[in-house]
């Protein structure tokens, strides 16, 4: 057995103590799509590498290529990568090193250890179980069940917080899909779950192409789009507390368990960035808090798809009352996380704020009182802010910076599908 230091501090100033006590020669790490700041620290380690000529290899884990400028040839590397063999390490001939007690650092913080029931437990042995009963008896109602807020929490794979921490790598997930799937009575889903793990690493390529999606609008045109900075809006969706009873389950289910699906996490980024017409910056740095398998090149890019400030997706903005009616038919998600409404009836449960007085008393919940009123007029609201949005997409400050953006962000077919998209729209609206 060897030891295990866990050191918590800013990396330059570990290896800077490190060196003092041994010669390094090799560095050995994942390939990290981050942050800004893991960006700047990433580039902290390169230079303190060079000063001590220190070879340092970085391992991908996902597909994604460094330093690319453009999409062109991605797909047919990303296939090859995910199907190349992975390293093997012996560590049968590793000597260990024996860190001296003058080296020190801060304690981790007593939060980093501390337990929470309510989420997934974390390690490389847990993420290969989830990975086996996925595939072995979840994997059946995958596609089914995706959209649906209660019945995806066992029927997605569940894997995106061990990836996310390094704990299991796409290529290993994407091999054991490929070994089973042919043969397994789950196929099509798994078949299906591969092709997101791919979606996965295109959109994290679009983070790596340019790191300041965190901040800066993808399409450059929109940074004269003014959307709102309320902080009494921003208090009543950040605690599930809008009135809006599908949004406020999701997000008071996040803040407990880390975890909502895909659809649910575009609802909730698409209710603040139109319906309450707020900046995006705000709620993706909000939700990035909250999510257990926080991945910031699915995170900013996917806030700003469902944001509009890409100006070539299609813009989609989910009806709460119409997602609650599809994909929880029997409000039990619903009632789940906002107790308020624990006796409201489908279909009133949706739209509690239609209730009579008389029926408010009968399922013992006064709205305004028990359960907020809406915080906005919903329908109206989307359909004025879409109109602001569409005007200002159509503005030749969007439309100039297209080109670039397809040439940075998109595969190629994608790129001359939204141009075709494009040109037969503006068909459209000359016609």
């Amino acid at each position: 057995r060897l030891p295990l230091y866990i050191l918590h501090e800013e990396a330059a100033a570990v290896f800077t103590q490190i060196s003092t006590y041994y010669t390094i020669k090799n560095l050995f790490s994942h390939l990290e799509i981050g942050l800004n700041a893991t960006f700047q620290r990433d580039k902290a380690i390169a230079r303190f590498c060079r000063e001590q000529d220190i070879t340092w290899q970085e391992f991908p884990q996902d597909g994604v290529l460094r330093a690319r400028r453009d999409r062109r040839d991605w797909d047919q590397a990303f296939h090859i990568f995910m199907l190349s063999a992975q390293a093997k390490v012996s560590l049968s001939a590793v000597q260990s090193a024996v860190l001296p007690d003058a080296l020190s650092t801060p304690a981790v913080p007593a939060e980093f250890l501390e337990n929470v029931p309510e989420f997934q437990p974390g390690g490389e042995t847990t993420a290969r179980r989830y990975l086996h009963s996925f595939r072995q008896e979840r994997a059946v109602h995958y596609s089914r069940h995706i959209s649906k807020p209660g019945e995806s929490r066992r029927s997605c794979s569940r894997l995106s917080p061990y990836l996310a921490f390094g704990c299991i790598s796409a290529r290993q997930v994407w091999q054991f899909v490929e070994d089973y799937a042919a043969q397994s009575p789950y196929s099509r889903q798994l078949k299906n779950f591969q092709s997101r793990i791919r979606w996965r690493s295109h959109f994290i390529q679009k983070l790596e192409s340019d790191f300041r999606l965190e901040w800066l609008d993808i399409n450059r045109g929109f940074a004269g789009l003014v959307r709102g900075r309320d902080p009494e809006v921003f208090a009543a969706w950040s605690q599930g507390r809008t009135g809006v009873p599908i949004v406020d389950a999701n997000m008071r289910c996040l803040r407990a368990t880390g975890y909502v699906n895909f659809r649910m996490r575009a609802m909730l980024a698409t209710f603040w960035s139109f319906t309450l017409w707020q900046d995006w910056r705000i709620g993706a740095q909000w939700l990035a808090q909250l999510f257990l398998d926080f991945e910031p090149g699915i995170h900013y890019p996917q806030w700003q798809m469902q944001s509009g400030t890409t100006g070539y997706h299609t813009l989609r903005i989910y009806n709460p009352t119409t997602q609650s009616e599809r994909h929880d038919t029997t409000g039990a998600f619903v009632r789940t996380w906002v107790p308020e409404l624990a006796h409201v009836p489908v279909p009133q449960l949706y739209e509690p704020w239609k209730m009579t007085a008389l029926e408010q008393t009968w399922y013992q919940c006064r709205i305004g009182e028990d359960y907020p009123s809406p915080i906005v007029d919903v329908e109206k609201a989307n359909r004025e802010n879409k109109d602001i949005y569409w005007a200002f997409r159509q503005s030749e400050a969007v439309q100039n910076e297209l080109p670039a953006v397809w040439k940075r962000m998109c595969l190629a077919e994608d790129a001359a599908a939204y141009k075709a998209g494009i040109r037969l729209r503006q068909g459209w609206k000359s016609a």
